[in-house]
């Protein structure tokens, strides 16, 4: 890929953000593809403090599911899109890959006053839990903006934030301490959609990963000093 303008963040995890990165009108195409988000059986709903029953995610894992716009930007998203291009030093002897059935990823969207409490990845893939979880990759699919469509991210101890910006790519490395999320409830009147994309690698025969995440796990289930 050339020409892109790309942003590298240190702190308080690497991460990256990518402009520009596809056809504008492809991605508005899909935008305007996702169902209303009161839209009945399209949607899987979730509650509790941790979404407020406001986030809501297109049922997975079935690429069939998927408004034919939307699977489009997705497969551009994982065919020309490599994370070890941009980290690594993360990636010594480790073959990282694209899940093209997007299970737990694909069309999301949160709602006005909906919101998505701060979360650190799943390790373990549990639909077939032979894959490691290795990296998130957002696409801003919304033309429509403000603060509270950022991407707030946290270590334990530092904190930063990447602004949302329409066919804006944010890609992070999943780790133990890579905590992110969108906790500000979106502004009344607006929707903030991303598609997303999550890379994965193979779990050795011989690994023990019983102590490992099978979900993501939310603010709420541990506790940290800010």
């Amino acid at each position: 890929m050339k020409n892109l303008e790309i942003t590298k963040l240190g702190i308080p995890f690497p991460a990256i953000a990518i402009d520009n990165f596809m056809s504008p009108s492809l991605l508005r195409a899909a935008a305007n593809s996702f169902p209303s988000a009161d839209s009945s059986g399209k949607w899987l709903r979730y509650a509790g403090k941790s979404s407020d029953n406001m986030h809501l995610k297109l049922i997975q894992p079935e690429r069939s599911l998927m408004t034919l716009p939307a699977l489009t930007a997705l497969d551009y998203v994982a065919i020309h899109f490599d994370p070890t291009e941009y980290f690594k030093e993360f990636d010594i002897d480790v073959d990282v890959f694209p899940d093209f059935e997007y299970y737990a990823a694909g069309m999301h969207v949160l709602p006005e006053n909906g919101f998505l409490g701060m979360h650190i990845d799943t390790d373990i893939h549990s639909g077939n839990k032979i894959w490691r979880r290795e990296y998130s990759a957002v696409l801003c699919a919304s033309e429509e903006y403000d603060s509270t469509f950022d991407l707030l991210l946290h270590n334990e101890k530092e904190h930063s934030r990447v602004p949302y910006k329409f066919n804006r790519l944010m890609v992070f490395k999943c780790s133990g301490n890579t905590w992110h999320g969108v906790p500000n409830p979106i502004t009344s009147g607006m929707t903030r959609k991303t598609l997303a994309v999550f890379y994965w690698s193979l779990i050795d025969d011989n690994e023990n990963v019983k102590d490992n995440r099978q979900r993501s796990y939310f603010r709420d289930d541990l506790t940290f000093d800010d």
